[in-house]
This record gives C-alpha cells, sequence and structure tokens, in this order.
C-alpha cells in the first residue's frame, strides 16, 4: 500500500494524454474480476453488471481496490502460479483511480464488452446430485461458538466420485466454515437422533466428533487416518466453489452419509440454518487424495498460547515427506489473531520454494488457492508450515479489550492456525504409507521452544527494504524472533579489517556458514549473507545462541536483489543519499539538477573481484556487481559514475554516484536502481530543487 502513491505517479504520466473511459478500460476490470459475485443472487451485497451500477459504486470501488480490500484475493504471489487469481494489477487500479478522478466518463456504448457467461443459480453450473439438510438449525443471537455435525442422507445406490461441492447457506452471517466428510458406519445417524431426542435441534454437537466415528470403527475402510487426509474439502468465507483438477476426485461412498461439520458464530440475531449442497460427478480416480497440514490438524498440539500483549507471536511446524506426491491446491485456517501465514518446500536438493504467502491475513477472506498445474514435491521434501498472531491493542480484529492471553480452542476467539496443501501420492499405491506418516506426524506432540532461539522465515527481511524476500549473497539481511541473542542491542566489531561471525555467543548459519554479523539483541539479529550462498536456490538458517540452537529454516536464494537504505529504516520514503556537498539528502536540504548524489543500497549479488565475508572495502581497487547497474531518478534512465562496494563499510553495501537528471521534477521524486534484471523496492525517494 506505501508503494501505491509512487507507481500512481508513473501511471498518471502516461495516462494523463489518454482519457480513461468505463467502455474501454473500466468494463474489463469489473466484468472480469468483480461481477461474479457482484450479480443478482450471489453472495455480494450489490450488483456490479452495468456502467450505472459501477458510477453509483465508484468512490467505493476506488477505495477498495486501492487498499487492496477487494477483489478478495489474499495470497501474494510466489513460486507457483494459481488458477483464476483476482488479483488486480497496479496497472489496472491506477486506471479505476484515474477513471474516478477525472469524473467516470463512459465512453463509446459499441465499445463496452459483454458480460462473462455466468451460470443462473449455481456458480458451478447444472449439479448432478443436490442434498438439503432436512430439518433448519436455529443459530443462537449470542454466545459461545458453535460446532455442529448435520447428516445428509445421500440415498446413493454406488460409489460416486466428486470433482466439486458447492453450498447454499441461509444463515451465512453466523456461519465460520463448513467440513465436508462421509460416514458409512451409520454412527453419525445414531449421534444425531439421539441429540434431537434431547434438544429438538437436528445435528450433534462437537469439534473432533467426525473423528471419533472413525476411531471407534478402525476396521471400516474410513479411519482415522483417511478423516485426516481431509474428508471432502470445505467451505470459508471467501471461499469461491471450484472443480477438482483433472483426473482427480473424492470418493463419495455407496450408501453413504454426508456430514456437515459446521461452525456458527453468532452474529447478534437468530438465525436460521438449512444447507443445500450441490454436488458435481466425475470417473472414478486413479489416486486418492491426501492432506498435508503444518502444523497438524489446525495447530492443535502446536502448543498454541499467546501472552497478552504479545504483537509477534509465531507457531510453526514440520513434515517431511515419505513418498513422491503432486500438490494442487493450498490454504490455510486460523482466527481472529493471525497477521500472517507461510508455507514453504525445501526439496531434497535444497532448493526452497515458496508455496503459499498471506501477509495481511483476514478471517473474514479464506479461500482454497488452486495451483494452475500439478506441482511435484519428491519424496524427503520438507512442508514447513508458519503462522504470526497479533494479540496487542494494535490489532484492531483482537476480539478482546484489553486483550487477553489466548490458547488453542475451537470458538473464533480463542485461535488455531495450520498451513493445508491437498496432494496425491505420484503412485497410487503409496496412498496407505502417505497417510500413516501423516497420522503420525498429527499425533505427535509439537516439542516446546523452551530456551532455543526462535524465528520463522517471515521474520527474515531485507534490511534496506524491511520487506520479506529471498536471501541474495552479501546482502543485509534482519531476522525477527525470540531469544536471537542477549540483552539490549550490541554492535558487531571488527577485527584484522573484517566484521566478526559471533558477538556475545549469538552466530547465525547458513547452510553451517557463520554470516558476519552487524547488530544482536534479543529479538533480532542483523547478518551479511555469506557469498557462498550464490548459485544456490535455497538455503538453511540457524540460530545459535550460546550452547542453544534454533530450528532450521529454510529460506529462497536469489542471485541479486537489490533495495535502497531509507532513512527512517521503514523502507520506503526519503533514501540514504548524500548530495556533491555530502550534506545529507533531505527536503530541507536538497540536491540541485544536474548535481552529483551518493545512493547507498544493498543486494548487488556476488562482486567482482569475488566478495569476501565481511571484509570492509579498502584501497582504489573496490569490488564493483557482476551485473550492469542503472538508476532511474524520476522516471529518467540515468548511468552511474561509479557503482561498487563503499569505501570504509562492510562489504555488501553499494555505493553509487550518480547525477541528478536537469529533465526531472522539483520535490521528492522516485528513485530506482537496478541490477542486471532486478529492480529495488518501490517507495524511496530523493528531495531535488
Amino acid at each position: 500500500m506505501m508503494r501505491f502513491p509512487v507507481l500512481m505517479w508513473f501511471i498518471a504520466v502516461s495516462a494523463a494524454a489518454q482519457t480513461v473511459t468505463f467502455t474501454e478500460h473500466i468494463a474489463p476490470i469489473i466484468y472480469n474480476n468483480c461481477t461474479k459475485c457482484h450479480r443478482t443472487g450471489q453472495v455480494a451485497p450489490f450488483t456490479l453488471a452495468s456502467y450505472a451500477d459501477v458510477k453509483q459504486r465508484a468512490l467505493t470501488i476506488a477505495s477498495v481496490t486501492r487498499s487492496g480490500f477487494m477483489p478478495p484475493w489474499k495470497a501474494e504471489p510466489t513460486w507457483a502460479a494459481f488458477r483464476d487469481e483476482r488479483r488486480l494489477t497496479s496497472e489496472q487500479i491506477a486506471l479505476i483511480q484515474q477513471w474516478v478522478a477525472t469524473g467516470m466518463p463512459q465512453g463509446d456504448p459499441a465499445k463496452e464488452p459483454a458480460l462473462p457467461n455466468f451460470p443462473d443459480g449455481w456458480q458451478l453450473g447444472a449439479p448432478d446430485l443436490v442434498l438439503e439438510m432436512p430439518k433448519a438449525y436455529s443459530v443462537a443471537a449470542d454466545g459461545p461458538d458453535i460446532y455442529q455435525n448435520f447428516v445428509v442422507q445421500t440415498g446413493l445406490t454406488e460409489e460416486k466420485y466428486i470433482r466439486a461441492v458447492e453450498i447454499r447457506s441461509t444463515a451465512r452471517a453466523a456461519l465460520h466454515h463448513v467440513l465436508f466428510f462421509t460416514d458409512t458406519t451409520g454412527g453419525a445417524r445414531k449421534k444425531e437422533a439421539a441429540e434431537m431426542a434431547a434438544t429438538g435441534q437436528p445435528g450433534f454437537s462437537g469439534f473432533g466428533s467426525v473423528l471419533t466415528l472413525y476411531l471407534s470403527d478402525i476396521g471400516n475402510p474410513l479411519t482415522l487416518a483417511a478423516a485426516l487426509a481431509g474428508g471432502m474439502g470445505g467451505w470459508v468465507p471467501g471461499a469461491t466453489p471450484e472443480f477438482l483438477p483433472e483426473g482427480l476426485a473424492y470418493v463419495l461412498p455407496k450408501g453413504a452419509d454426508l456430514i456437515l461439520q459446521t461452525h456458527f458464530h453468532p452474529d447478534g440475531k437468530v438465525e436460521s440454518e438449512k444447507t443445500v449442497v450441490a454436488l458435481y460427478f466425475t470417473t472414478r480416480p486413479l489416486r486418492e487424495i491426501t492432506q498435508v497440514q503444518a502444523p497438524g490438524y489446525f495447530g492443535v498440539l502446536a502448543n498454541i498460547d499467546i501472552p497478552a500483549g504479545k504483537s509477534d507471536y509465531k507457531v510453526r511446524g514440520s513434515y517431511t515427506l515419505p513418498v513422491d506426491v503432486e500438490a494442487f491446491s493450498v490454504s490455510a485456517h486460523a482466527h481472529y489473531l493471525a497477521r500472517g501465514a507461510r508455507m514453504t518446500a525445501t526439496l531434497p536438493s535444497g532448493e526452497v520454494r515458496v508455496l503459499f504467502w498471506i501477509k495481511d491475513w483476514d478471517f473474514n477472506w479464506q479461500d482454497t488457492y488452486f495451483f494452475n498445474d500439478l506441482q511435484t514435491l519428491p519424496k524427503g521434501t520438507r512442508i514447513d508450515g508458519e503462522l504470526t498472531y497479533d494479540n496487542s491493542a494494535n490489532n484492531f480484529r483482537n476480539p478482546f479489550s484489553p486483550p487477553r492471553r489466548v490458547k488453542w480452542g475451537e470458538n473464533s476467539t480463542a485461535e488455531m492456525g495450520s498451513l493445508i496443501l491437498n496432494v496425491v501420492p505420484k503412485q497410487a499405491t503409496d496412498t496407505s504409507t502417505l497417510r500413516a506418516s501423516i497420522l503420525k506426524y498429527t499425533l505427535a506432540l509439537a516439542a516446546e521452544v523452551g530456551n532455543k532461539p526462535f524465528f520463522i522465515s517471515d521474520g527474515v527481511v531485507d534490511g534496506a527494504s524491511a520487506l520479506a524476500a529471498p536471501v541474495v549473497p552479501g546482502k543485509v539481511t534482519v531476522l525477527y524472533g525470540e531469544r536471537l541473542g542477549t540483552g539490549s542491542l550490541t554492535p558487531g566489531f571488527i577485527d584484522n579489517g573484517k566484521l566478526g561471525t559471533n558477538v556475545n555467543g549469538t552466530e547465525v548459519l547458513f547452510d553451517g556458514k557463520p554470516a558476519p554479523i552487524l547488530y544482536t539483541s534479543e529479538g533480532q539479529v542483523a547478518v551479511m549473507a555469506p557469498y557462498a550462498l550464490d548459485g544456490k536456490a535455497g538455503t538453511q538458517v540457524v540460530v545459535k545462541n550460546g550452547a542453544a540452537v534454533s530450528d532450521p529454516i529454510a529460506l529462497p536464494v536469489a542471485a541479486v536483489g537489490p533495495s535502497i537504505f531509507s532513512m527512517d529504516t521503514s523502507g520506503v520514503g526519503q533514501g540514504v543519499i548524500l548530495n556533491s556537498d555530502l550534506s545529507v539528502n533531505s527536503s530541507s536540504k536538497p540536491a540541485d539538477k544536474g548535481s552529483m548524489i551518493v545512493i547507498y543500497a544493498t543486494g548487488e549479488g556476488q562482486t567482482q573481484p569475488d566478495g569476501i565475508d565481511g571484509q570492509l572495502a579498502n584501497g582504489p581497487a573496490c569490488a564493483k556487481p557482476v551485473g550492469s547497474v542503472t538508476v532511474k531518478i524520476g522516471g529518467v534512465s540515468v548511468a552511474p559514475d561509479y557503482a561498487g562496494a563503499a569505501p570504509t563499510l562492510v562489504g555488501g553495501v553499494m555505493q553509487i554516484n550518480v547525477r541528478v537528471p536537469s529533465n526531472v521534477p522539483s520535490g521528492d521524486v522516485p528513485v530506482e536502481v537496478q541490477v542486471g534484471a532486478a529492480k529495488s523496492q518501490a517507495g524511496i525517494t530523493v528531495a531535488v530543487r
């Protein structure tokens, strides 16, 4: 969000010469990204199916697209592309702002595209079978969250294979999520009948009740391991129904009952829920779907215990695949305190792939994200799931004021958390091996962190941009966590012209190689990533604090990733830049057009000659980046007079001497550094007069 104004500056310059109209520019954006839900009979509160509709809501549309709140797509771009992404590009967002700012002109009606061919009724089209709860359930207006399991008899006389499930809820405001399971034991019917006789309400209560059915009938094919394999998926707020990839399906056994494990969060008024379920059939799959969760089963054994006021509580779980698998979708589940979720895969080769990443978690928008293509993960791949939580008063989603201690629990005001990867074994014969391994992992109590240093990959950031990003050889990198060092901030030290790798007993190891340390404290440590990472796709990072050693954290590696230091360390705004008289550039001391400025950056990658970890740059022949360096100031490209190691500073800090173009505007103008094909972060400015 902080980058947007700078990008708008560029877009506005190019858009000034054209008139942005609804029919040519805005209609394609709205119809292809918004109208699917914003139309009659769907979940959105108003329609966006015409110029009149969109103009009426234009100010709201401009606001929610600028903030990123809409369209509801929380996943960041990662290693693999997702199917049907609802993410607007920066250019599309800028066009919407430009259109609203210029009076929302309609344009030539003949140029307006036709609405997409949306199916009437069910979003996935006509279902093969529609099932409905036989009796409505009355949801109380207030009180604790409700977990109720409803039994819907299918009446199927033969086994069916499900490629999609879609639901219609009559109490959506109070509905938190629904998970779909099947039961062939008859146990669910008996439990429902017993509770109905006592309460008059359909269903039977309990979060883990479905699992107990399988435990009581281990001889049945639907065992506990099958339940932990994910049942038949589910529905959560923000979810869009999707067909499974070709050749994949959930199995619905002959004569099975469908169980809707439903979680209600009372919304202040009495609601009536009578769920209708649409099933879409396909042919028999060759391989069975299994679910990998990290931490296991929504973090039930992950020791979630978040102190009141704690703003960066971290949870992680790791699971190693015993067989080759192919992943087809990924999701996450947590409650109101969660702030971020990330899943990585560390391949046996050492490559680290970011499978899924939500930076700004929102309880109300939990979706399943399908990969464009099946993603192969070989045997021995380590799956890491990591979550962060904010239990401080600054979290506006915190259900408690003042904050309270929060532990694992079923209610929305308690917490849980897991990253969920849906996979199929590459070989159908490996299904039992995979499910047995997942069961063992899920039932194992997570080890207490104790006095070990603790951090997660999302807490490892670029030392200049302050963004979580791949590690770059030689780059300033900051790790945030707990017990990383001792006491308050302690600077590193220089010994024989090199930055030391052990400060007060703290060491940071990348694949076993110690990194030069800039400073340490209990909650953070800043290092220069070793140049030995050059050419690698991933790295395992460990922090030692005396005799205590952290768990290894997997991080992706990039050859180059320049970023410019900012004056306030936020990663945006005024850059760390000197004027020609060596005064610090600022709005009160701007640079003259045509004068030389000095920009300080990091992340240039390997150098010529090869970088030496922690060595101070001295002498006339300072190391220079392998990749070519270019600079843009105010959108104007400029060739630097010098780009290389900053004399007297540690290797990995780059100095760029460049002249301010005479044709840039005055004021705070954007500045960008490019090394090879990689560009620095948006939002850095230089003051010019």
